[in-house]
Formats: structure tokens, C-alpha cells, sequence
């Protein structure tokens, strides 16, 4: 059952991530509209909202599940020498996989930002946290139950 577990939880994780973190993309987007004198509306926003989850996501979800196998593997195995920090492993493991595949995306476009929301720091760390998120949610489902 702990590989049905295990399964259960990385698909859970992926899915939290690319949800939230094409959320946090989407309201990035209004913030600077918002910032530029244009109000949007709370039915807008959710449409938006919506629309990128449906559109963005599934990629995001892709790049975010090739991310989160190889973190999680290391997070694995790091929890049980660094007993203490044991809790805080898949969320940490999620939050460098984001990172690692923004800066990995960045590098291969030649210092283009391809996910634009990611351009300023507060854009960048949402995404992460959308990353730990799914760290948690991993860490959650997956964890052996007594």
C-alpha cells in the first residue's frame, strides 16, 4: 500500500502545485493591471483565474511533476539523516523544484523569463509556495500511517 500511497500523493502534489501556482500566476498578471489604473472585477478575476488553471496548467503540471520526482527522491532520503528537519523535507523539496525549474527554464531561453509571472520577487516566491504546498500535500498523503 505505501507505493499506492506514495502515487496518490505525487499526483495530489503536482496537481496542488500547478492549481495554486497558476492562481498566484493569474492574479500576478491582474495585480499589474491593476497597477497600471485598470480595476478588474471579482467575476473576472475567477474567469481568468480559471482559464489559466485550464490552459497553463497542464504544461506547468509537466514541468512541475519532472521537478517534484527528483526532489522528492532526494527529500526521501535526506529526512532520514537530518532527523529534525524530517517535517519540513517535501515542502522544502517542492519550494527547489519550482525554483530550480524556473531558473532552468531561464537559462535554456537564454535569460527570458518564460513564465511571466515569475518576472519580479514577489511573482517568484508565490510560485514556491505553490511548490511547498504540494511538498505538504505530498508529505501528507504519503506519510506511513501507524
Amino acid at each position: 500500500m505505501a507505493v499506492f500511497r506514495i502515487l496518490i500523493g505525487f499526483i495530489a502534489a503536482v496537481a496542488t502545485a500547478a492549481i495554486v501556482g497558476s492562481a498566484f500566476g493569474t492574479q500576478i498578471g491582474i495585480l499589474a493591471l491593476a497597477k497600471a489604473g485598470g480595476a478588474v472585477p471579482l467575476s473576472l478575476r475567477l474567469s481568468m483565474t480559471w482559464s489559466d488553471i485550464q490552459n497553463f496548467g497542464p504544461a506547468y503540471a509537466a514541468v512541475i511533476a519532472i521537478g517534484f520526482a527528483a526532489a522528492f527522491s532526494v527529500a526521501a532520503y535526506l529526512k532520514r539523516i537530518l532527523v529534525p528537519l524530517a517535517p519540513l523535507a517535501y515542502p522544502l523539496a517542492g519550494a527547489a523544484a519550482i525554483a530550480a525549474a524556473l531558473v532552468l527554464m531561464t537559462l535554456w531561453f537564454k535569460g527570458e523569463t518564460v513564465v511571466a509571472a515569475t518576472r519580479d520577487a514577489l511573482g517568484f516566491t508565490l510560485q514556491c509556495l505553490a511548490g511547498a504546498l504540494g511538498g505538504a500535500v505530498f508529505g501528507w498523503i504519503a506519510k506511513k500511517r501507524n
